[in-house]
């Protein structure tokens, strides 16, 4: 890696769509055709709690000519297991036991691919980069625990074989640079493709909740459910399923952008066009153990054809009680500018704007159960939406350590589609959203360059936000907070819905210090009021200020690194550090549901510390570095995740950070 650049802030206008809270930008290194270079890095970790882990990764930098190179980089890497499949019992009436899945550290993940990258200096004022990256990654299970039934780092599955994530994906990439006299020119051609499988276990919590609709009116009448998946002819109450989901999905993406920037005296200026195609497909089961001979497909074949003078299919489900299909195409293009005007030699002044256009072509159906295409589930929505976004700037350099700056800037996601069954309350589709960002920050050099001091407060608004919300068609018919029929009595869904306008208020604060020529010290802390402008009526009402979800109010870190000079084993410098980060506590979701409102509840998710430390001694052809990550051992709460019905049934799907490693990484020099 050359370089990370954060951007933090909205960046629509140079980067479009889903930038709106900023660019991570990781540049890698290009082949270089002046010298031989290569490397090897290798780490290895061991935890108390789990596996063990290693990450090993080579590079090689070969000059085939005074013009061209060729850069290679490999790398495969597992990250240990350390999630226990204990043992439990189906959630509902605890019919089944899942003694055969027990199983010590199986959230295993293994990842490897490669980069393959050639330059070619065509002359003194043109270049082309063309490159290759592939990646593989399979996982088992998930960093899910559940504290609440099954205890720390424990959790309750009954198909441990279908909790696996599988994705395989390749970017090629083009780069034509070069020197036009009047301006440089970049063209950037990028064509991406993936493949991706993920499954999951859904017998704790996902298939029991819709068996529960097994004993309400839903559809027809109660005898017709198809969400009766005990065996047939055992009555009522009995729901205490065994099954699976499995996704399969497949992406492609083309993009192609033509970039003209120029640098000058008094004028600095970039315009560029943007055009993108992409598509994605995808199929979604949900597997009940035996539903070829449940209830539900006794009255699939007696309620919804017999009854209703349908003819009995020629094909069956099998254990397929549901089936989604995806088939999308999307397409943009963008014009884009900034100018920055230097007014004196301390004063600058930016201008930017970017118009966009996006249409988006979706075929999408569901089957209820599989080979049974539902009405209500069938739908070819298109969209076309077109905006602009605009940035402003004004920058004032006080003195030649110290600067302060204004900044008015903008950024939009893209709508989309729902997918949905029955009649939710809230669209099908959702539309763009756009947040408007205001922010004034100075940045400041003290003692001589020895302390360095950033602080930017903003003001975000958000407009029409998109956000993942519990459609309130779950509610009974005719109480004081459904909403009127049909759109209500239903099972519970998601969906993403334009709920109106919220705000985001902030500071953040930036300190690096080098107390002395060995020890440098450092913290940053952002404080944040992120909260609803309006009530919201999602099937309760949701009041004006009420917190953003994964929003915390304070966070913030601080580190301690010292270096100095050695002679041990041919190494010449080593170095000590230590950071530590804060991160408080903040809601899963913005609806204050409870239980009794539903099977997705609202959490507060606890504040947690992170800390680690690392020691490393460097020469001109190695390094070695000894690390501690996680010192404390903390259990993090990352995400609090109520969708998948768990605390429904007095159970928990906490995502949580990894324990303690100790570790040792080594890095091997060779060449130029």
């Amino acid at each position: 890696i050359e370089r990370v650049e954060a951007l933090s802030g909205p960046q629509g206008t140079l980067y479009g769509a889903s930038a709106q809270s900023g660019v991570l930008r990781i540049v890698t290194n290009k082949p270089d055709p002046t010298a031989f270079e290569s490397w090897v890095d290798l780490t290895g970790k061991y935890m108390d709690e789990g596996d063990p882990s290693y990450d090993a990764s080579a590079m090689v930098n070969v000059p085939l000519s005074d013009s061209f190179a060729i850069r290679l980089v490999g790398f495969t890497a597992r990250d240990g297991g350390f999630i226990d499949i204990v043992r439990g019992t189906t959630p509902r009436f605890d019919l089944y036991t899942n003694d055969e899945a027990v199983q010590n550290d199986f959230n295993e993940v293994n990842t490897y691919g490669g980069r393959i990258s050639a330059k070619w200096f065509l002359n003194d004022k043109w270049t082309m980069t063309a490159g290759i990256v592939y990646q593989n990654t399979e996982s088992d299970g998930r960093n899910e625990h559940d504290p609440d039934y099954a205890g720390e780092l424990n959790l309750v599955r009954f198909k441990p074989e279908f909790e696996y994530d599988k994705q395989d994906w390749t970017q090629y990439a083009l780069t034509f640079e070069g020197d036009m006299g009047f301006a440089d020119f970049v063209s950037a051609t990028s064509y991406f493709t993936r493949d991706w499988e993920y499954t999951q276990d859904t017998s704790v919590g996902y298939a029991s909740y819709f068996g529960t609709f097994c004993y309400s009116i839903y559809y027809d009448w109660a005898q017709y459910s198809r969400y009766c998946f005990q065996p047939a002819g055992v009555g009522n109450y009995y729901n205490d399923p065994i099954g699976y989901l499995k996704n399969t999905q497949k992406n492609w993406k083309f993009s192609q952008e033509f970039r003209l920037f120029h640098r000058g005296e008094t004028i600095d200026w970039v315009a560029g066009f943007f055009y993108e195609k992409a598509h994605e497909d995808w199929v979604f089961d949900t597997f009940v153990d035996g539903y070829d001979q449940s209830q539900s497909m006794q009255n699939y074949l007696a309620g919804n054809l017999i009854w209703r003078g349908n003819p009995i299919p020629t094909q069956l489900p099998g254990d397929a009680w549901w089936r989604s299909v995806d088939d999308t195409d999307w397409e943009q293009w963008a014009v884009f500018g900034e100018v920055t005007w230097h007014i004196t030699d301390s004063i600058d002044a930016t201008f930017g704007a970017r118009w966009f256009d996006r249409t988006m072509d979706k075929q999408y159906h569901v089957e209820l159960p599989r080979y049974n295409p539902t009405d209500d589930g069938t739908s070819n929505p298109n969209s076309d939406e077109n905006d602009w976004v605009p940035k402003f700037s004004l920058s004032w350099n006080i003195t030649d350590n110290s600067m302060i700056y204004g900044l008015y800037s903008e950024g939009f996601r893209p709508g989309g589609t729902n997918r949905g069954r029955g009649l939710p309350f809230f669209p099908q589709q959702y539309d763009a959203d756009k947040l408007e960002n205001f922010e004034i920050g100075t940045k400041n050099t003290f003692a001589d360059g020895r302390v360095r001091l950033n602080a930017t407060y903003f003001d975000m608004q958000w407009n029409d936000y998109q956000l993942e919300v519990v459609d309130p068609s779950n509610r009974p018919c005719g109480g004081d907070t459904s909403p009127p029929a049909p759109n209500c009595g239903q099972p519970w869904q998601k969906v993403v819905a334009n709920v109106g306008n919220a705000s985001s208020q902030g500071l953040e604060v930036q300190v690096d210090w080098a107390a002395t020529d060995g020890l440098t010290l450092g913290a940053n802390a952002t404080w944040l009021d992120a909260k609803l402008d309006q009530d919201v009526e999602i099937g309760t009402v949701v009041p004006a200020g009420s917190r953003l979800p994964l929003s915390p109010e304070f966070k913030g870190s601080m580190y301690a690194q010292f270096d100095w000079s050695v002679d041990w084993f041919g190494a010449d410098s080593a170095w000590l550090r230590l950071q530590w980060s804060y991160t408080g506590d903040m809601l899963n979701q913005v609806e204050p549901l409870t239980l009794d409102d539903g099977p997705a509840p609202q959490i507060l998710q606890p504040s947690y510390n992170i800390g680690d430390m690392r020691f490393g001694i460097d020469s001109a052809k190695w390094s070695m570095q000894l690390f501690i990550n996680n010192l404390t051992d903390e259990r993090a709460v990352i995400f609090a995740n109520p969708y998948e019905f768990d605390y429904f049934f007095g159970r928990s799907r906490v995502s949580v950070n990894r324990p303690r490693e100790i570790g040792i990484r080594w890095i091997q020099r060779f060449g130029g």
